[in-house]
């Protein structure tokens, strides 16, 4: 029997088990313009996040600013209490401030309000005018608290905590601190004493006192880093004996940023302000000043 010959079937590749076939992945075509969708979502976020950026900033002003305005408007008002007096009943003159006045008459609202209040400091054309705070069972206590005690970033001006000021007795040098504010306000003055036109315009410090009123001379204003230059504390300064008087003052002459002429003897009242400065990390700046003598 003849073998019947079979020829094979045209080859034909076999086609793959529907679950192994693999999609090309879809073609990505550009947005108008040729920008890639993936760069238009990018410029969207990043459009969002600066938008975003841009409106907390601007918060952070506004809110520093009505910040500002409201501590401005406190402390007018407590200045308020200190420039009014009542006129002699029936003299028909207008409430004023005099010279002669009574400490106990000229601050009797404050004190009623604060009986921390110790007195009011002022530099005549500055914007520092305020009252001055002394709390010495409280360290820095008005560091961080306005005149109501309660917390506040301005605080108050306050004198330091070893400082005496009675009736009866007062530290030779009474170191008074307050803020440097970056918007300038409550100190914020005191570091144009670096010019010589500051110190020529307003060479004498205002400090009356529920004992008395006084009106100290500038003569000395400089910068200092409290870290990188422990060794003159000059915020221990405070009461000294004569030598160690002799040696402050020549210091703060040295380092000073005004050439005022004036030298201190000892046995002379002073007053220190010190305030932050923000050329280093830890900057400070004092002016010193002497009490003038009638």
């Amino acid at each position: 029997m003849a073998k019947i010959r079979r020829d094979p079937a045209p080859y034909a590749p076999a086609r793959p088990a529907p679950d192994r076939m693999v999609e090309p992945p879809p073609e990505q075509t550009a947005e108008p313009g040729g920008k890639h969708p993936r760069s238009g979502r990018i410029y969207t976020i990043a459009m969002i996040f600066f938008a975003v950026l841009f409106l907390v900033s601007a918060g952070m002003l506004l809110k520093r600013y009505l910040e500002d305005r409201r501590t401005e408007n406190e402390f007018a008002s407590l200045a308020a209490l200190v420039e009014t007096q009542p006129a002699a009943e029936g003299s028909g003159a207008a409430p004023q401030q005099t010279q002669t006045q009574d400490p106990a008459e000229k601050f009797a609202a404050l004190r009623q309000r604060n009986e921390d209040f110790i007195g009011w400091i002022s530099i005549e054309g500055t914007n520092l005018d305020f009252p001055v705070m002394y709390r010495p069972d409280s360290k820095d206590f008005y560091l961080r608290h306005g005149f109501d005690g309660e917390y506040s970033n301005y605080g108050v001006p306050y004198l330091d905590e070893d400082c005496i000021l009675t009736a009866e007795n007062r530290s030779q040098n009474l170191v008074i601190y307050g803020h440097n504010m970056k918007t300038g306000t409550i100190f914020g003055c005191l570091t144009d004493y670096k010019k010589a036109d500051t110190y020529r315009k307003h060479p004498v410090i205002e400090f009356d006192t529920l004992y008395g009123d006084g009106s100290y001379e500038v003569f000395a204003a400089f910068a200092i880093d409290v870290v990188e230059e422990p060794d003159f504390a000059y915020y221990d300064a405070i009461d000294l004996d004569e030598s160690a008087f002799n040696a402050f003052v020549a210091e703060v002459k040295r380092r000073s940023d005004v050439d005022s002429g004036i030298t201190p003897v000892y046995g002379e009242d002073l007053i220190t302000l010190s305030t932050c400065e923000y050329s280093t990390a830890n900057g400070r700046y004092v002016v010193c000043a002497r009490r003038k003598t009638e």
